[in-house]
């Protein structure tokens, strides 16, 4: 890297600079000076003069601070676009003053002056305006009747004269220069249609001629001048637009092709010099991260962001992109963008391509800080190599597979082929795949959903058959198939994403349950591929208090993918049980959260996570216990009601939780709301020795700060008082034979259930004298401090803990297993009858 030049320097590098600083009289060291002593705006000048100055010194001046150093090419780009903006604003009161003074104002109702709307786009939409660049501008307006001078006009004549007044204004070529280039053919039709929309008829332009480039030009769309209410209305009318509510994967296939348009160009032009739109350039990094905010946009409002490095971010946070891929992105990104700039600056012209002159790329070396012209070459070919290989890696068309091909649509000799293959049940396959293309046959599907499906099913058997044997979890995946065809972006999704195919076969042959779960919910298929070396649940759903039932299956689907990304897990055995253990309860915590910010709102209770949620064991099969407490006064009974009933409501992606509120004092006969200090009497005087049991394993889960304290010291207070052991033992004994009387447990669950009464027995016996006791809420935590406090010999504390993790681990394979041959043997429930025996039967302490 080479020195930084001084001002004198910098200057002589750049043509822009030269020629600026001699039309305003100015020398380099302008450029040191304090920008409010020698500012580059002169309101005494005539407003053409200003405007030029201005858009001049100021353009010049940040690109000397970011050279220096004293901001990055992101803060650059926010500089750039301030500036258009107040450019654009001076220049549209100019342009309004005098239409005025020919013909008056466009007023509404209330006399109420009506103004156009200024809409950026392209690089001034996302914030990210480089040096030397357009802006691309459309307007829009909302304004009806006439204006009230003397010779009067209606809305699209009068706009049409301020936008004359505008462009001569910003775009005329003098002496001075001129201020921007105005490009407003991102308007609707383009350069054949008007130049000044009303919001109405734009609205109904993308409803019924909007084509897939504009989705993507429209992402960076945001109000920069003019009555920016109004352009902020027209963005939310249009966002579903942009924005599709569901996943479509058929998006690849159409930027896909809209880039072969612009490679063939640029093949065809020779475009390999251009920075911006030749291969490894700045348009096929930003088709990387625009792909995905149209993807998802819909699903995710974090990724509705004009700019491309706050629209990575996002997009990193949303867990779409490995950290390593974010990174070299953001990098890749930051060089290109600040060439780009420093590019225009040596060269003063508005261009992308490279120099040829020795001159000239010499002075761009050195605005780069690079030694030579050599070092250049070398840090422009690494990136732009870098930005080509994560491009194609993303977006280049993928081979077509041949494999499996003969098995779609499937022919006359079907049933042999695939029992040369080596299906178990070659007949039953052969009759599932023939009856699936007989149903598929008659439904009337879209030409390119067909298309789409025929070059899925050759893929998705070639994904089987490598499998043995290959039918197990074939009937599911064609009930996915089956399903899936009505929307065929799911399709489309499975062809994008191999990977993500091939792990929807492992899992369909691996569970039944969870295939179940995916036929059910499609939209589970895009989370079958989250990240294992960083294995989180998604991100919640932002809440909407003025749409509780959009929340509302928000957050099933939510959950829906926080289970399947758990199961996925576990499958593939990436976390044990107790890591699921942790994010099954993590996402309950979740959505309790969220269900309080939905409906108790600044009347938050305490909320009491009893038994597994509280032990931070939950199972995908538990309901969630819960106690409600408040501080004083009026209880919170209607929002908690609205709030357990939402709860349990059948959503699309099923209910949140099953609720079990029958753990608060005098159960289904209490107060659904308590005080605390009524809850503190009850479990002081009159609770039975198994709530007090089931207070062990509660935990605060959601409420104010003051109340967790109370909370926690009423809980310690009443674990640590000192208990008859021998009623402690009948009455857990009781209630043990009580829960197995009532209801069918599985081995691993009874196994379970017998090592947490053992732990709990111990710490309502035990807890007295050793405090610690009280901060364990989960069994193995419980068998540890038993084994500390010597309740338990280390051994037998040992033994008990592997057998719970060893049924824990059971009970959730029986569950999420397809086949699962292991069971609990005999020496384990001896094993665990052994200590039962040993700690329920003895006598004294």
């Amino acid at each position: 890297m080479s020195a930084v030049l001084d001002a004198a320097g910098f200057v002589d590098c750049s043509r822009y600079a030269q020629e600026v600083l001699r039309r305003w009289r100015l020398s380099p060291e302008w450029l040191d000076q304090d920008p409010s002593d020698m500012p580059a705006d002169d309101p005494d000048l005539a407003v053409p003069s200003r405007l030029r100055r201005l858009r001049q010194l100021e353009a010049l001046r940040i690109q000397w601070q970011e050279y220096c150093g004293r901001h990055d090419v992101e803060q650059t780009g926010r500089a750039l676009s301030a500036l258009a903006e107040r450019c654009l604003e001076l220049a549209l009161q100019e342009a309004e003053r005098r239409v005025a003074e020919r013909h008056g104002w466009l007023r509404d109702e209330s006399g109420e002056v009506q103004r156009l709307s200024v809409l950026g786009l392209g690089k001034l939409g996302g914030d990210e305006l480089n040096f030397n660049s357009d802006v691309d501008l459309v307007y829009c307006h909302a304004a009806a009747g006439e204006s009230d001078g003397t010779r009067r006009l209606e809305p699209p004549e009068y706009f049409g004269r301020v936008l004359r007044e505008l462009s001569a204004l910003m775009e005329q070529v003098t002496a001075e220069g001129r201020v921007w280039v105005v490009d407003t053919r991102l308007r609707p039709f383009g350069q054949s249609g008007a130049l000044v929309w009303s919001i109405g008829a734009m609205e109904q332009y993308f409803v019924n001629e909007g084509r897939t480039w504009e989705r993507y030009a429209w992402l960076k769309a945001r109000p920069v001048a003019g009555d920016r209410s109004l352009g902020a209305r027209l963005l939310e009318r249009i966002r579903p637009f942009v924005f599709r509510r569901y996943l479509d994967y058929g998006l690849f296939d159409s930027l896909r092709k809209l880039h072969a348009e612009i490679d063939q160009r640029s093949r065809r032009e020779d475009l390999s010099a251009d920075i911006k739109r030749g291969p490894g350039g700045i348009r096929e990094l930003e088709f990387l991260v625009q792909s995905l905010q149209l993807l998802r946009g819909g699903h995710e409002p974090a990724l509705r962001r004009p700019g491309f490095l706050p629209a990575l971010r996002a997009a990193r946070r949303a867990r779409l992109l490995e950290a390593d891929e974010a990174r070299r992105i953001d990098e890749s990104y930051r060089f290109l963008r600040g060439l780009e700039n420093r590019l225009q600056l040596a060269t003063g012209r508005q261009t992308h391509e490279l120099p040829d002159d020795a001159a000239t790329r010499a002075d761009l070396a050195a605005l780069m800080q690079c030694n030579n012209t050599a070092a250049l070459d070398v840090a422009i070919s690494t990136q732009r190599g870098a930005v080509r290989a994560l491009f194609r890696a993303r977006f280049e068309a993928r081979p077509e597979r041949v494999a499996g091909q003969e098995l779609w649509p499937p022919g006359d000799a079907l049933e042999s082929r695939l029992a040369t293959l080596g299906f178990s049940a070659p007949d039953r396959a052969a009759a599932a795949l023939q009856s699936l293309a007989s149903r598929l046959g008659r439904r009337p599907l879209s030409a390119e959903g067909r298309r789409r499906l025929d070059r899925l099913m050759p893929e998705l058997l070639d994904q089987v058959q490598r499998h043995k044997p290959p039918d197990l979890g074939l009937d599911e995946l064609l009930a996915l198939i089956e399903t899936i065809a009505r929307r065929s972006a799911y399709l489309a999704l499975l062809h994008e994403r191999p990977q993500t195919l091939e792990r929807c076969v492992r899992v369909f042959r691996r569970s039944a349950r969870v295939a179940g779960w995916i036929t059910a919910s499609p939209q589970l298929l895009d989370d079958l591929l989250a990240p294992d070396a960083e294995l989180a649940l998604p991100l919640p759903p932002e809440m909407q208090a003025e749409d509780v039932e959009s929340s509302l299956n928000a957050l099933a689907r939510h959950r829906q993918a926080g289970f399947l990304r758990t199961a996925v897990a576990q499958l593939d055995g990436s976390i044990d049980r107790s890591g699921a253990r942790a994010l099954l309860t993590e996402l309950a915590e979740q959505i309790i959260e969220h269900m309080g910010e939905l409906f108790l709102g600044d009347a938050t209770p305490a909320i009491i996570g009893y038994g597994n949620l509280g032990a931070a064991e939950l199972h995908y099969s538990s309901d969630l216990d819960l106690v409600f407490l408040h501080d004083s006064g009026d209880a919170p009974l209607r929002p908690v009601q609205r709030m357990i009933n939402a709860m349990q409501l059948p959503l699309a992606g099923g209910k949140l939780y099953q609720v079990d509120t029958r753990l608060r004092p005098n159960g289904n006969a209490g107060l659904l709301v308590s005080t605390l200090d009524s809850f503190a009497e009850y479990q002081r005087n009159k609770a039975w020795i198994w709530e007090h049991q089931a207070l062990i394993r509660a935990r605060f889960v959601l409420g104010p700060d003051a109340l967790r304290q109370q909370f926690d010291a009423l809980r310690a207070e009443v674990l640590a008082r000192p208990r008859d052991p021998v009623e402690v033992r009948a009455s857990l004994a009781d209630m043990r034979r009580r829960q197995l009387e009532q209801r069918r447990e599985s081995e691993p669950k009874r196994m379970l259930g017998d090592i947490q009464f053992i732990a709990e027995l111990g710490v309502l016996i035990e807890a007295h004298r050793s405090p610690a006791l009280i901060e364990a809420r989960g069994t193995p935590a419980q068998l540890d401090a038993l084994a500390a406090c010597a309740w338990l010999d280390p051994e037998t504390a040992a033994r008990l803990r592997a057998s719970f993790a060893a049924a824990a681990e059971l009970r959730d394979r029986q569950f999420l297993e397809r086949e699962c041959d292991e069971y609990v043997t005999e020496a384990q429930r001896a094993a665990v009858a052994a200590v039962w025996q040993r700690v329920f039967e003895q006598e004294g302490s």
